[in-house]
């Protein structure tokens, strides 16, 4: 005989950023949620900056749906800055370092790709700050900014604690029973079981069909006393002002050797690309690695198992996870209750299951 002492709608595992604001949306449908966070898992979200950039440099291209994601994404941010009491959100510029090959190539991209509601189509021909070397121009995204990732995932721990709906330890897939309409583990039956694991998913076994390439990246936190900035810099790295003169600098992506051990070689490609950017002083005061959850084409992973309708997948936001986590949240929630059977195709886990 089965013994069942907590019923809830959803188990979500994993509590980076994807967690997180699935759980939220979950919350906002009345849906009850209990949360398996393993602390021994090191996330990319422990690591990331957090930087926000609706645009694609390299082609100057709209960032993939920025239209609909960054008005949900403020949505989405100021709503649980309310509820956390937390100032979570940093809206702001992004100065873009342009050559006298960008300047041009920069205007007419800004134009011909109706990019104007996000950056200055004209670039900037000067910057009056006496530590950053010159410069041929700034291009200016005017929507730009940070989310501080890591206060967003603490603050709502402790949210999720207070309602005794988080387990801070790892979920054995063994011990996972499949029922005909539901799930249970140790003690909890569930409707579905949704996992938000980032790079983990990628020794799932229920996820073999799926294609992940995630990739490595690591951050600096410097203390710059003479860099007076307040825009986010970008040029080979960014340069992302945090507080009391405290920057971060990344980011270095590797393909092999993926783990979280900081390297020598990382700091010093980031160290040496900072001081092409700035001539100031600095103090190193962290270094840290993490592996950007990514699948093989670049897109999310998001829908449940054909097979195992019980079990979903929420995963893949990679280095876009801040703009384009909460519209894909709200997204899947919603498929998830009922209220709608659209996940957009581009991100939808049918596309592992298709036959060819």
């Amino acid at each position: 005989m089965l013994f069942v002492s907590m019923k809830a709608d959803f188990i979500i595992v994993g509590q980076g950023l994807a967690g997180t604001l699935l759980a939220y949306e979950l919350f906002r449908q009345n849906k009850t949620v209990v949360v398996f966070n393993d602390p021994n898992q090191l996330k990319s979200s422990d690591v990331a900056a957090g930087i926000i950039n609706p645009v694609v440099f390299r082609r100057m291209t709209k960032s993939w749906l920025v239209d609909d994601a960054f008005p949900q994404m403020e949505s989405t941010y100021r709503e649980l800055e309310e509820i956390l009491h937390e100032q979570l959100y940093y809206p702001g510029q992004m100065l873009k370092i342009l050559g006298e090959d960008e300047f041009i190539f920069w205007k007419e991209k800004a134009f011909a790709n109706h990019l104007e509601n996000y950056l200055e189509a004209v670039p900037v021909l000067n910057l009056k700050d006496q530590e950053l070397l010159n410069a041929f121009s700034f291009g200016c995204v005017n929507k730009s900014g940070r989310l501080d990732i890591q206060k967003l995932i603490s603050t709502f721990s402790g949210l999720l604690a207070q309602q005794n709906l988080i387990r801070n330890e790892k979920l054995d897939y063994e011990k996972l029973i499949l029922l005909a309409d539901s799930i249970t583990y140790d003690n909890i039956i569930a409707q579905k079981i949704i996992f938000c694991e980032g790079s983990a998913a990628a020794f799932n076994p229920f996820f073999k069909n799926l294609k992940f390439k995630h990739s490595k990246g690591e951050v600096l936190e410097l203390k710059i006393r003479r860099l007076k900035l307040n825009e986010i810099i970008s040029d080979e790295v960014f340069v992302a002002p945090i507080w009391n003169n405290k920057y971060k600098v990344g980011a270095t992506y590797t393909w092999d050797k993926l783990n979280v051990e900081t390297t020598d070689s990382a700091r010093k490609e980031l160290l040496d690309k900072l001081q092409n950017i700035s001539s100031a002083p600095f103090e190193v005061l962290s270094q840290k690695a993490g592996i950007r959850p990514t699948m093989h084409d670049r897109k999310p992973v998001i829908g449940l198992l054909p097979e195992n309708p019980q079990i979903g997948i929420f995963n893949g936001l990679g280095s876009k996870g801040v703009l384009l986590g909460p519209y894909f949240a709200k997204q899947f929630a919603n498929y998830l209750v009922g209220n709608s059977n659209y996940i957009h195709p581009e991100a939808n886990i049918e596309r592992y299951f298709k036959r060819k």
